[in-house]
């Protein structure tokens, strides 16, 4: 069985050789390294080129600047193996990871394997590790959620046919949310692994740390896109208030960074705020739903109002919550 790796790659110079190395000393042998050079304008080209004369596992693919989704998309199109995963270029892996996923797939004979991972913060590291256990067809939307199931698309290995038709959407960041609920909807059974095989490294330029007015909205979006997926096509198995919560977590982020963007950036996607406020006063008490977690229903009061108190009251909270509890993140 061959699995097809494949690494999108931009501006990623310091951490590549890092990268590659770890899937090179991958224990499981028969891969298909496929490198989606995203017009990268450092040494991360030259970089690919040296490591495909070292090993004709790799392929090198060199694209102009379309941005990640394009650049898996590439990768997802040129595979070749019966399974298929991703890593992110700036992340590396443990020698045995895609053995062991690989192994939990046979044994089990789901579609999907899922691993743990930890969040690389430089002096500080999170471990998320999963549950060991095999999500059926009939409970598996349930696990992705309430998050048992990760959104990330890094940490799992795939039937490569799932993909078939199904692309990334470009043009937009966060994609993982926006595209892993139809991966799971395909997918038959999902086995996850007790065991810790993924470094996802958090770079202060990354996207994911990157707080602009456009980054935050097309994080509510992916969200929005994942509910509007749920209402249309998951109404009968979930209860209203756990798929308005899909939607919630999606805006809350846009509430929590939006007094710290640019006033440019506020003026631009003014109206876009005023539908997210609209949706909030639609669909959510003020309160949110006693099933929601604390910290969404403290949010849910802030996004019926879209003043400039209510964003700089939120995003302050934020601020003192991460000084305190550095290893938890944000509040909301």
């Amino acid at each position: 069985m061959m699995i097809s790796i494949v690494v999108p790659l931009f501006k990623v110079e310091p951490y590549l050789r890092q990268c590659l190395d770890s899937i090179l000393r991958q224990t499981y042998r028969s891969l298909e390294i496929l490198l989606i050079d995203d017009g990268s304008p450092d040494e991360c080209g030259q970089i690919c080129e040296e490591y495909k004369r070292r090993d004709s596992r790799i392929a090198v693919i060199h694209t102009e600047n379309k941005g990640l989704s394009a650049a898996r998309n590439v990768g997802r199109k040129a595979a070749t193996g019966n399974f298929i995963g991703f890593v992110d270029s700036d992340d590396w892996i443990e020698p045995d990871m895609y053995e062991k996923l690989l192994h939990r797939i046979e044994e089990t004979n789901a579609d999907i394997s899922a691993c743990g991972f930890w969040i690389e913060l430089g002096e500080h590291q999170i471990e998320r590790q999963l549950d060991e256990t095999v999500y059926s067809v009939a409970d598996k939307m349930h696990a992705l959620l309430y998050e048992k199931i990760p959104n990330n698309v890094w940490n799992k290995l795939y039937r490569r046919e799932l993909f078939q038709d199904l692309y990334f959407p470009e043009g937009m960041n966060y994609e993982d949310v926006a595209i892993m609920h139809r991966i799971v909807d395909r997918a038959g059974k999902i086995a996850t692994i007790g065991e810790v095989k993924y470094h996802y490294r958090v770079r202060s330029d990354s996207i994911s740390k990157t707080y602009t007015a456009k980054n935050m909205l097309d994080y509510a979006d992916a969200h929005l896109e994942r509910y509007h997926f749920f209402k249309d096509e998951k109404a009968d198995q979930f209860a209203d208030d756990a798929i308005q919560m899909i939607a919630a977590k999606g805006i809350s982020k846009v509430w929590r960074w939006w007094y710290g963007c640019t006033s440019d950036e506020k003026q631009k996607y003014t109206e876009k705020i005023y539908v997210l406020t609209q949706f909030s006063r639609d669909n959510f008490p003020l309160f949110g739903y006693p099933s929601w977690p604390k910290y969404l229903r403290l949010s849910a009061v802030f996004m019926h109002s879209n003043s400039d108190l209510a964003f700089m009251m939120l995003y302050i909270l934020n601020q003192m919550y991460r000084k305190l509890f550095p290893k938890k993140g944000n509040l909301i």
